[in-house]
């Protein structure tokens, strides 16, 4: 299925922190796929998201490599939420 990335954000955050893949173009070029969800609070020690609403950054918990990391929202390529597949266009 095809979805436009304006509607990337709102899938993301409709997953309620339950799990999801997907599939994104790193700063350098290099292609990650992570699994991964939101709303973990597990090893937060205060201080400031470094996200901005302006560059479109989501933080999200890594499972496999058990971290926060940061996904592009402008360069998502694929999402896999509730085990339906989303090719963004």
């Amino acid at each position: 299925m095809q979805v436009s990335r304006y509607k990337t954000a709102e899938l993301i955050k409709a997953t309620n922190g339950k799990i999801f893949a997907c599939e994104f173009i790193k700063k350098d070029g290099s292609v990650r796929k992570m699994i991964v969800r939101l709303g973990v609070a597990k090893n937060l020690k205060g201080g400031k998201n470094g996200a901005s609403a302006k560059n479109s950054l989501m933080t999200v918990w890594d499972m496999m490599a058990g971290g926060y990391r940061m996904i592009n929202l402008e360069t998502i390529q694929r999402l896999k939420v509730n085990g339906s597949t989303y090719e963004v266009i």
